[in-house]
């Protein structure tokens, strides 16, 4: 997960393509000593969620907000342009969340999110919102250790439905991001997912890359990839071997 800071208190939501893993990721080094607001914009090359894209390739505008209260609550709101599937028009991806965040000692965090998520432009929009339940706790900032679960994840399924069905998700995945000269820091995660309903199934996603901090903007190259079960659950949204990049900018 692409780590970045925002005034004193480092709480930034990175969805783009180069957190890498993360269908939500917060990087978080401290609790706030005061209410704080933050947030982010972001250019990518592409959208991916756990090595699926929600672009359908093309590349993504994106805008963060956030506040945060010296007892370790967040709340926010997240929009990106989405379009999960070619043949349908494009659309915009709206989630609000809230969380937790906490300190267990001076090395290891905690931060737990729940969110929701709605295609309000959409024809068949009931059909794609959804939930999810994440917890995110790192070590010393650079290693993650996420996993999260949706009730009511979509899924297409083709027989006998040939629509849109909810089924429960459960994914959990491990990162790390490390400085390795000046400003530069190199990026890799592993994560599975699995999805329930008819013919259920999981998959493998994997990815590794590096970014470059200037002050307030981020830019990172990433390479992601599935296993070959993913196509069998999401056909050509699943990652092939793909080269993203993205351009972050922090307020």
């Amino acid at each position: 997960m692409l780590e970045a800071g925002s005034g004193g208190c480092e709480i930034v939501r990175l969805r783009a393509a180069a957190a890498l893993l993360a269908g939500i990721a917060f990087a978080s080094s401290q609790t706030c000593a005061a209410d704080e607001w933050g947030g982010s914009a972001a250019v990518s090359s592409d959208y991916f969620v756990r090595g699926i894209s929600r672009t359908n390739n093309d590349p993504a505008l994106q805008l963060d907000l956030h506040y945060t209260n010296p007892m370790g609550f967040v709340a926010g709101a997240f929009a990106s342009n989405t379009q999960v599937d070619r043949s349908k028009p494009r659309d915009v991806e709206l989630s609000g969340f809230l969380g937790y965040l906490w300190s267990m000692g001076e090395a290891w965090r905690g931060r737990i999110l729940a969110s929701h998520y709605a295609y309000p432009w959409n024809r068949a929009a009931s059909h794609y919102n959804y939930d999810e339940l994440g917890l995110d706790i790192s070590y010393l900032g650079w290693l993650h250790f996420g996993a999260g679960y949706s009730p009511n994840s979509p899924r297409f399924v083709a027989a006998p439905y040939r629509e849109h069905i909810e089924v429960s998700e459960q994914s959990a995945e491990v990162s790390a991001q490390r400085q390795v000269f000046g400003k530069l820091s190199l990026l890799a995660g592993v994560g599975y997912s699995h999805l329930g309903g008819p013919k259920s199934g999981g998959y493998s996603y994997w990815s590794g890359g590096a970014a470059y901090d200037l002050q307030s903007v981020t830019f990172a190259v990433s390479y992601v990839n599935t296993s070959s079960e993913a196509k069998a659950l999401f056909y050509n949204a699943a990652a092939t071997g793909q080269w993203t990049g993205t351009v972050i900018w922090r307020f």
